[in-house]
């Protein structure tokens, strides 16, 4: 359903499919000028990131060239999807840079899309978690046509919760890990590298003003899904909350800390996981927030908190970070431990050395320059788009 143009260095031959009623996602390249459709088409030949055309439904004008094929149902536009084809007249993922079925796999949770620089998709797939049975038969069928690579971005994945290796460790040809001894985990015929979701998209905040006083001493963040379980569950195994509990005592009891526990309410605000008696008045507890929200809380914040084992990417981290806040971090944790140092933070490896930590990072908090902590600096300088892409 489209017509053939001109060839390009990609292709024999170009098709266009139309999806009426479709919105294609993200201008190639961040070009945002509306054409009329067939002077999209040529813009789009000439555009290494244009994979696609939106344009008002039904109509040839206000078409504008878009970087990705991803469709989302949209009734006031249409998608012209640029398909390339080979001699034979066949489709390439050459044109389009991905296989015909891209789409269709990373709706699948396990499969995750990557992007150039410019948002054009790649044909490659980084799987961030267990694949089902039914999952597993889709990679085993496009795996010599995909490239696949997992990520460590749920849980202990590729591990299993004792951190021992699973078969996922010798399943891919690469895979982006959290790991302090990869070689210990990995078959020798894995390619890895030390990267996390958790390095890329940081948040774009000024630096802390040490004139501003702090309105709480820590945020913790949770999830909310256990809520009605007391926070015993998936959720509370997954954030350590067990652990929160035994550190709460400690904190509020002796300390005399306030803090936020983020996500520890139910969504109709309601029902709450139970905390000790001694953090009562001292304790802000809410309902999942927005980002925007969360990092309200965080900035007013001394140190964040985060007492998780079985995390993989936890972004909570970077974006303390970015946000000019030391944290308080499991030297268990499965990842994020790369971002803890003398400038960023401390660690704790249990309630037996809790204390000394707790100490250091309220100490530390409020001194400037070399004498305190320095996070958003270093976090900046080492992550981030620019720096891990």
């Amino acid at each position: 359903s489209g017509e053939s143009g001109a060839g390009s260095q990609r292709s024999v031959s170009v098709t266009w499919k139309v999806h009426r009623g479709k919105s294609c996602q993200g201008y190639a390249d961040g070009d945002a000028t509306e054409r009329t459709l067939e002077a999209s088409k040529a813009a789009c030949m000439d555009n290494e990131a244009c994979v696609a055309i939106e344009c008002a439904t039904h109509a040839e004008n206000s078409c504008s060239l878009r970087a990705n094929s991803n469709l989302v149902q949209y009734q006031p536009t249409d998608c012209y999807e640029r398909v390339d084809l080979d001699a034979s007249g066949k489709p390439t993922a050459s044109g389009t840079r991905v296989h015909p079925m891209y789409t269709k796999l990373i709706q699948e949770y396990p499969f995750q899309p990557v992007h150039t620089q410019s948002g054009q998709q790649v044909n490659i797939i980084v799987v961030r978690s267990p694949m089902s049975a039914g999952q597993q038969k889709m990679y085993e069928k496009y795996k010599d046509d995909i490239l696949f690579i997992g990520i460590s971005s749920f849980n202990d994945y590729p591990l299993d919760a004792k951190s021992e290796p699973t078969h996922f460790c010798g399943l891919f040809p690469g895979f982006l890990h959290m790991m302090r001894e990869p070689e210990k985990k990995f078959p020798s015929h894995v390619a890895t590298m030390l990267m996390s979701q958790s390095d890329f998209s940081l948040p774009e905040f000024p630096p802390r003003d040490y004139n501003q006083p702090k309105l709480y001493d820590f945020t913790f963040s949770n999830s909310d899904c256990d809520v009605h379980n007391d926070c015993n569950g998936w959720c509370g195994w997954s954030k350590n909350w067990s652990f929160v509990k035994q550190a709460l005592v400690t904190m509020c009891g002796d300390y005399k800390l306030t803090g936020v526990l983020v996500a520890t309410k139910d969504k109709q605000g309601k029902r709450a996981c139970s905390i000790p008696p001694a953090c009562h008045g001292k304790i802000t507890q809410t309902t999942f927030l927005t980002q925007d929200a969360f990092f309200k809380y965080l900035r007013n914040s001394r140190f964040s908190f985060l007492p998780q084992i079985h995390d993989a990417s936890p972004r909570v981290s970077t974006q303390a970070l970015a946000l000019d806040v030391p944290v308080l971090m499991n030297w268990h944790i499965q990842g994020g431990w790369k971002y803890v140092n003398e400038k960023t933070g401390e660690f704790f490896h249990d309630m037996s050395d809790f204390r000394p930590a707790l100490e250091r990072i309220l100490a530390r908090s409020k001194l400037q320059g070399p004498e305190g902590y320095q996070p958003r600096k270093w976090v900046l300088e080492n992550y981030g788009n620019e720096q891990s892409g």
